[in-house]
């Protein structure tokens, strides 16, 4: 029986020239000779993984694990098209009045059980 870290390595080193390849859950069980997999093992698996820069995450039935390459691309680098957006939306903002403060506390009602 094949350790997540054991497969992990196993995966990158098979797989180090293909970032994206998915697997089921009957090739986990017969490349690592368990019994059963986990959803323990394949968080191991991609825990091990993250450190060579991949992930290993699962469809919503838990049939088929995606191994993808992770980004080094955080999104506000990219460009974020609503930013622009807000700034113009926050400019129009400037010309009206905020409302004055409430100090009794008026407008705000309790939540009722």
């Amino acid at each position: 029986m094949k350790s997540a870290k054991e497969f992990a390595a196993w995966l990158m080193e098979r797989f180090d020239t293909h970032s994206d390849v998915w697997l089921t859950r009957n090739d986990i069980t017969e490349l690592t000779s368990r019994q059963s997999v986990r959803s323990e093992f394949i968080h191991d698996v991609h825990c091990e993984l993250m450190n060579f820069g991949r992930a290993l995450i699962a469809d919503i039935k838990n049939n088929r694990y995606y191994m993808v390459s992770l980004s080094d691309t955080y999104w506000k680098d990219v460009g974020d098209i609503y930013a622009e957006q807000a700034n113009k939306s926050s400019s129009q903002l400037n010309d009206v009045e905020a409302l004055p403060p409430d100090r009794d506390n008026t407008r705000v009602t309790p939540l009722r059980k």
